[in-house]
């Protein structure tokens, strides 16, 4: 029995996927599901040219003005010490003028976990609990935008 070799496996595995990625995208791009056998034109009449499926991004960076986009300012906020199998928070404000529209938080080491993470009014909460046998520490990050 004749051996193959692993590079004609190989050009075989590529042109099986291609073949199937195609049928993928086509079916995806047009929101329905192909029932067509694989390599026949997805969305098509018989007799029709494959035309491909284009991608139109209606919200892209040519269609947004720089002017209508906010200025963003990360504030990060001091390191809060925790105790052993102690809770925490930490809170950062954003400047006057400003509100969070995003934040997270640090730890200081993998036995203190972050057990909340929210906006309040100007300012970004982070809470910790450690769960260490030494003193851990969090820190709150905001991402503040202008009103």
């Amino acid at each position: 029995m004749a051996r193959m070799k692993p590079l004609v496996l190989t050009a075989l595995a590529v042109a099986v996927t291609g073949v199937l990625a195609t049928g993928t995208v086509a079916a995806v791009a047009d929101g329905k599901p192909s029932h067509k056998p694989v390599g026949e034109p997805v969305g098509e009449p018989a007799g029709k040219p494959n035309v491909k499926p284009t991608v139109v991004v209606p919200h892209g960076p040519a269609a947004v003005s720089p002017a209508l986009m906010a200025a963003h300012d990360q504030v990060v906020g001091d390191w809060i010490d925790v105790a052993p199998g102690d809770n925490g928070v930490a809170i950062v404000s954003c400047p006057s003028g400003e509100v969070p529209t995003g934040g997270g938080g640090q730890t200081s080491a993998f036995r203190i976990f972050v057990t909340d993470s929210y906006a309040t009014d100007n300012s970004w909460v982070v809470r910790g609990t450690n769960t260490g046998t030494g003193t851990e520490s969090i820190r709150a990050t905001a991402v503040c935008t202008a009103l």
